[in-house]
């Protein structure tokens, strides 16, 4: 009895010998007979990994250049999230499209499927596409800022919100006033805060009785004015004598201030034209106004 269950031991050894081996044979096969399929994925998945890390890569520069050159980098760095998603689904759809392709299957159907969807999505939401474009348009370009006094299609105000859809705009008299991105990319912009000197542009007009050396005083007197204001650009001054008006004299001073903002250009053109009021009343140089002379006489 003990040789009988000796002799079934070793034949369960060997029976398991044998399925080892069988099933090391099988694993090979398996392995020989798709190996090019391993090949294949591990040659996808590599693909797939160094695209993902380009595009990483790819978008880390562009946000330090971004940085380097633009004051509104936080704004402008608010669409690289958004455009290396767009960027790593178009990759992926790519590499899927070509996989399939090489399998045999046809892409003409598919590609046309995504084209009729992709041209409904576009259709649909071709205002909300564009708004996002003229969005970037506008930050990469530094057409304005926050804060900045703008006239935008006769729109004229302070930009006091830009976002991904529109651009909010605070008029004077304090109305907000929304304008989409699409319509501001392409519409005609002065952006009065970029002015890094404003002009003033004024007409002086005195009286047809005053006197030639007072003429002469007067104009004399509005180059001082200008040369003693230490906050206006002396070099591009002008004061000449402009036309005899209808009622008037008129003398035309131009000049710049040094400012660019609403604010101080409002308070040292003031201060100008009160200095002129002040230095021609003690000169006693009077100013002009419309009037009309009329002249009765008698029939005898």
């Amino acid at each position: 009895m003990d040789n009988t269950i000796e002799e079934g031991i070793s034949v369960l050894g060997i029976n398991e010998e044998v399925l080892k081996q069988n099933h090391w044979e099988n694993f090979l096969n398996f392995l020989k007979d798709h190996i090019g399929t391993f090949i294949e994925i591990f040659l996808i998945i590599s693909i797939i990994i160094i695209s993902m890390k380009l595009i990483e890569f790819l978008n880390k520069k562009i946000k330090e250049n971004i940085i380097t050159k633009h004051e509104n980098s936080a704004r402008l760095l608010s669409f690289c999230p958004i455009l290396t998603k767009i960027t790593k689904v178009l990759v992926l759809f790519i590499i899927a499209a070509s996989v399939m392709q090489a399998h045999g299957y046809s892409m003409t159907s598919l590609v046309a499927g995504f084209g009729i969807i992709g041209m409904a999505v576009s259709f649909a939401a071709k205002e909300s596409i564009a708004n996002i474009f003229g969005s970037f348009s506008i930050l990469y370009d530094k057409v304005f800022d926050l804060g900045d006094y703008v006239v935008i299609n006769n729109v004229e105000g302070t930009v006091i919100n830009i976002t991904l859809r529109s651009t909010k705009i605070k008029t004077l008299d304090n109305s907000i006033i929304i304008l989409p991105n699409n319509v501001v990319a392409n519409a005609l912009i002065t952006n009065i805060s970029a002015i890094e000197k404003r002009r003033i542009d004024e007409i002086i007009g005195i009286t047809y009785d005053t006197p030639n050396e007072k003429i002469e005083r007067a104009i004399e007197i509005l180059k001082q004015i200008i040369r003693d204001n230490d906050e206006v650009v002396t070099d591009d001054t002008l004061v000449y004598l402009e036309k005899l008006n209808s009622s008037s004299i008129d003398i035309h001073l131009q000049a710049y201030v040094k400012y660019g903002d609403l604010a101080n250009y409002r308070r040292v053109k003031e201060a100008v034209i009160l200095e002129i009021i002040k230095r021609f009343r003690a000169e006693n140089i009077s100013f002009a106004f419309p009037s009309q002379s009329i002249y009765l006489t008698h029939e005898n």
